[in-house]
């Protein structure tokens, strides 16, 4: 018989930070629903963004019927989709990992990124300007 293992304060207060994180890094539903005309999966996200995937796109879904689409729902948490007729479950995370790819999502927050514009940046740009401009990148030899 295995020994009881407790849970210590350190690894709680752990565990509640990298929630907190999760809630402000990573995707999160606020709903999810199933738009049977279309024939696609809707997601409403915690910032605002609403996507709609095709099902077909969605090799988890395949030989579901359209009954147990239309049970699609974020869990409380919004991390996950749940199909509880179908018992499946798909990671909001990995959903949006796997439409976009990891590249394809660095790069449009990269763009984002760029966008950004700031009184610290135009000074920055402006000292850049006054030493001719970005550094040139260096070759290798």
């Amino acid at each position: 018989m295995k020994p009881k293992t407790y849970i210590t304060d350190e690894e709680i207060e752990a565990a509640r930070r990298h929630g907190e994180e999760s809630m402000r890094t990573e995707p999160h539903a606020v709903w999810a629903r199933y738009d049977a005309r279309r024939k696609t999966l809707v997601m409403k996200l915690r910032k605002g963004a609403t996507v709609s995937i095709p099902v077909a796109l969605l090799n988890e879904l395949q030989g579901a019927t359209a009954r147990q689409l239309a049970e699609a729902k974020a869990t409380e948490f919004g991390d996950t989709i749940e199909f509880e007729d179908f018992d499946m479950h798909i990671s909001v995370k990995g959903l949006m990992r796997d439409l976009v790819g990891l590249t394809g999502a660095a790069a449009m927050l990269g763009s984002e990124g760029g966008k950004a514009t700031s009184t610290a940046k135009a000074t920055a740009a402006r000292a850049n300007g006054k030493r001719g401009g970005r550094p040139r990148k260096k070759t290798a030899a």
